[in-house]
């Protein structure tokens, strides 16, 4: 029978641009008593998408001398990497850790980072985009200085010409916000990378855009988006979960691989769709794993 783990600690890192539910750290709880693991405090943090916020947030809880830190986004988590010391962290929706120099292999990570990985296909959702829309150019939001976001523009610009896609693509490390909508108006439909700020779910991006999107950010829905390709949610936090309960339970997090979340979520919201005029064929709507009205 394997040990069960001394009272612990785990700090939770939930930066306000990551759309994930609030009660993340309540599922996280039940999963880890679920896993023999009872008496496990999970804390967590909320920070602005700012450095100064996530350092902030990262630095109370080594202060505090967590047993754990549980962090979302790579750009998060190569911060944190640098002042964790030996603190174990966990990472998720981080959308290529290796490429992103963040770990040396998925199967053999070391230091002391694991965690669960973030990436979907961007060439599902890209085919699905022109299927709905027969689209020539595709507007690309994202942030250069998000590490993620970076990834997924990268991801989404090298898929597009072999589907006779051009890109029109803004930059917020470069552009302001709100210089936007008159650089993407050429754009009939836009891709959100992470790095955009979100409240309650919507891009605020997006608010003076007036035009459909698309995104591989989970829990982003409403507000514009008609699609989100992203891990499930719920899955996530769970293989996060047993990640977090074999650390507890004596394992290395440098031995543990990295995890893929085997479910992916494909939401479509046809609300949305109808008052942006977007018609959304059968074809497209069968391969919805959730359909919002």
């Amino acid at each position: 029978m394997p040990l069960i783990a001394r009272a612990s600690t785990v700090g939770l890192i939930l930066p306000r641009d990551c759309a994930f539910s609030s009660d993340a750290k309540d599922k996280i709880s039940l999963y880890l008593k679920a896993s023999g693991i009872k008496d496990a405090d999970v804390l967590m943090q909320r920070p602005g998408s700012d450095k100064v916020s996530r350092l902030n947030s990262m630095r109370k809880f080594l202060a505090f001398g967590v047993d754990i830190i549980v962090v979302w986004g790579g750009t998060s988590l190569k911060e944190i990497a640098v002042e964790a010391g030996k603190t174990p962290i966990v990472f998720v929706g981080v959308w290529d850790p290796v490429a992103s120099g963040i770990v040396k292999s998925l199967d053999q990570p070391g230091q002391n980072i694991t965690g669960v990985v973030g990436r979907t296909s961007a060439a599902f959702l890209v085919d699905n985009i022109i299927e709905s829309t027969g689209i020539k150019v595709l507007g690309l939001l994202y942030h250069s200085g998000i590490v993620d976001s970076k990834a997924q523009y990268e991801d989404v610009k090298a898929t597009a010409p072999g589907k006779g896609l051009d890109i029109l693509e803004v930059d917020l490390q470069v552009t302001p916000q709100e210089e936007a909508p008159a650089a993407l108006e050429p754009a009939p439909f836009l891709y959100l990378a992470q790095g955009c700020d979100v409240q309650e779910g919507v891009y605020e991006a997006l608010a003076g855009l007036g035009k459909p999107a698309a995104t591989q950010n989970p829990g982003v829905s409403g507000g514009g988006v008609i699609f989100t390709l992203a891990p499930d949610m719920e899955e996530t936090l769970k293989v996060a979960s047993d990640i977090i309960g074999r650390i507890l339970k004596g394992e290395k997090p440098g031995d543990i691989p990295v995890s893929r979340v085997k479910k992916i979520s494909f939401i479509i919201n046809v609300g949305e769709a109808h008052r942006l005029d977007v018609k959304i064929p059968f074809a497209v709507l069968n391969r919805g794993t959730e359909v919002i009205r």
